[in-house]
Parts: C-alpha cells; sequence; structure tokens
C-alpha cells in the first residue's frame, strides 16, 4: 500500500510499506517526485511491488559499518581511510541513527541543509554524499530498501554571487591610501589597474620592460621557492603570454618618479 502526498506545488512524497522490523514495527520508504501528480503515481508499483524484505530495524549507521567491510579489501590503504572517515562523519549526523528502510528523500535534503548550515564545504558534502549514495545502493542490492533515496536527492551546488568589480572612485581611493602601507604601493596598483598583471607578473617587472610610453608583459612571473631553496626567481608563466600596454600619463609619471629615485638599485 502507498500514500501520495502534495509536498510543495509541483513536488510530491510517495511513500510505501515495506513490512516490519525485528520489533514487529511498520517500516516505510519513500521517495520525492517532481512533476505532476500522474509522475508520482507511475512510482507507485515500483515501491509496492518489491517492497524491502531485510532492512529490520537496522540503523545507517550499521550500513555503513558493513559497506566498508564489503568494500575494504579491494580498495587501497588510502581509500579505505577516506571512505572510513567519511561514513563516520555520516553516522555521526541525526540521520545515522535513523533505519534505512524509513529514509526518505527529504531526509537526505535536510541532512545536506544541516551540513550547510555547520559551515561544512562543498567538497567534504559531495564526498559524503558519495558515500551514503554507495551505501543505500548496496542495501538496494542486498534488496533491504526498493530504492536508493541519496540518487533521488543529487546534490545541488548554491548559487555564488558575482564578484563586484570595484569602481574607478573606488580604485582611485584604494591607490591614494596604499601610499599608508608602503611608498611603492599606489604604483603597483595603479599599475594593476591598468596592465591587469598578476601580483606575481607585477614582482617580475623590471625597468627595462618599460619603453616610451608602454610597458611589456611577458609572461614572467616571480616565485620565491624553487626545489625547496627560496630565493626569488623568475619563472616563465605556463601559458607564455606576452602583452604590451600603453600608460596613461599619470601612470608614466609614476613610473619615471619611481624610476629617478630606485632605477639604480639593482635587485
Amino acid at each position: 500500500m502507498a500514500t501520495i502526498r502534495e509536498r510543495h506545488p509541483g513536488v510530491w512524497e510517495v511513500r510505501g510499506c515495506t513490512g516490519r522490523d525485528r520489533d514487529g514495527n511498520p517500516t516505510q520508504v519513500s521517495r520525492t517526485i517532481r512533476g505532476t501528480k500522474r509522475d508520482a503515481q507511475r512510482v507507485v508499483p515500483e515501491l509496492t511491488v518489491k517492497p524491502a524484505r531485510n532492512a529490520g530495524g537496522r540503523k545507517l549507521a550499521q550500513l555503513l559499518d558493513e559497506w566498508i567491510d564489503i568494500k575494504r579489501p579491494g580498495w587501497a590503504a588510502v581509500t579505505v581511510r577516506d571512505q572510513t572517515s567519511r561514513a563516520g562523519q555520516v553516522a555521526a549526523d541525526p540521520i545515522g541513527k535513523m533505519s534505512v528502510a524509513s529514509i526518505g528523500v527529504s531526509d537526505v535534503d535536510r541532512w545536506v541543509a544541516r551540513l550547510r548550515k555547520a559551515g561544512v564545504g562543498e567538497g567534504s558534502i559531495r564526498n559524503q554524499h558519495t558515500v551514503l549514495r554507495s551505501a543505500l545502493q548496496q542495501a538496494v542490492h542486498w534488496e533491504w530498501i526498493a530504492t536508493n533515496p541519496a540518487s533521488s536527492a543529487p546534490i545541488e551546488s548554491p548559487k555564488r554571487q558575482q564578484q563586484r568589480t570595484l569602481t574607478n572612485d573606488e580604485v582611485r581611493a584604494l591607490i591614494e591610501a596604499a601610499v599608508e602601507v608602503h611608498e611603492m604601493a599606489p604604483l603597483a596598483f595603479r599599475l594593476a589597474a591598468e596592465t591587469g598583471a598578476r601580483r606575481g607578473e607585477l614582482a617580475a617587472l623590471r625597468w627595462e620592460k618599460f619603453v616610451d610610453d608602454k610597458v611589456v608583459v611577458d609572461g614572467q612571473i616571480i616565485v620565491s621557492t624553487i626545489d625547496g631553496v627560496r630565493a626569488p626567481r623568475l619563472q616563465p608563466t605556463k601559458t607564455g603570454s606576452r602583452r604590451v600596454v600603453t600608460l596613461s600619463p599619470a601612470l608614466l609619471t609614476m613610473v619615471d618618479d619611481a624610476r629617478a629615485t630606485y632605477g639604480d638599485i639593482t635587485a
């Protein structure tokens, strides 16, 4: 027997009886369907024709332990370590105390929401979700449950807000304030703003790269450590890109002033 209810417009929850656990208590399996009521009705036979037979009262934490034991012989040592750690993280959540047969898509969604609320990174959430999905798929293979709720609750990455670019006034204010950091900082910020040079490219610039009113950014960056040795050295970028940028009169004046002060100093 199965029941269907609309949780939200276009989102349906289908619940089917899966028998009773070892204590005689009724168990259920649920699945969330997005679409029409007819789409939800099509899932009913899948939940009722092949109900879970052996899940009993096993908790998810127990399933995870058995899944690790089954998979361990075929895993490398580092995989055993990582997957055991992730399984432990899943089991430590309240979802780990739920019976395998009672876990539905909504429970998986709420578990993911708890992880995000706790500040868990998206990479870690995906790794834990993969472990949960694999363990529950093993339960499907063992015919403990009819469907895998984790497969029906894929991880959707939250939308990231597009980073706002600085306005011209903000850039000018930043350059003016940079003098409090170092007398050369305003020049560095202005060069970055006009040339688009990255931090390493800025550090790699040499006076000979400034020719007339132009500067050559030739795909070199400065690195502080090479082969474990800490010493600033020039190193080509991966792309080896080269661009020539014409400097504005204001930036050219700043470069000339800096060259007059520091041009005779060798790096």
